[in-house]
């Protein structure tokens, strides 16, 4: 029964926009600062994030089938060029908010990526859905 919570919880997570968790978590530490403090801020937290993410797909390309391995490039790329084109959204509005935006949108995005592809490795050594 617990096998089939876990996949359950994390469809469940990613199905959320990124916006829902925008200004959460990492965030929070930065938000006491300047404009460019926030950004400056939340750029380094994203950073840790996106070095979690690196070693997460590392680690699930190596744990799956030699078939499914391009399928995982192809995608990585393919959310790679999403979020930036999401953020480059944030980022493009009317403002200084646009900035913490922007910023945010990239933490945000990276998080929720990172922790799909950690949740991937987690499913008995599968990165394949389980469905029943």
């Amino acid at each position: 029964m617990p096998s089939r919570v876990l996949p359950m919880l994390v469809l469940a997570c990613l199905c959320m926009p990124a916006t829902a968790q925008m200004f959460e978590g990492d965030y929070r530490e930065c938000s006491e600062l300047s404009t460019v403090g926030i950004t400056e801020c939340v750029a380094e937290k994203t950073k840790v994030w996106d070095a979690r993410l690196n070693s997460a797909y590392k680690s699930l390309r190596q744990r799956i089938e030699p078939e499914q391995q391009q399928a995982l490039l192809t995608a990585q790329r393919l959310w790679s060029k999403y979020r930036d084109a999401n953020c480059g959204f944030y980022s493009a509005g009317p403002g200084t908010i646009s900035r913490k935006e922007g910023a945010d949108c990239l933490r945000s995005m990276t998080h929720q990526r990172t922790c799909e592809l950690e949740a991937a490795q987690n499913q008995e050594g599968s990165a394949r859905p389980r469905f029943q």
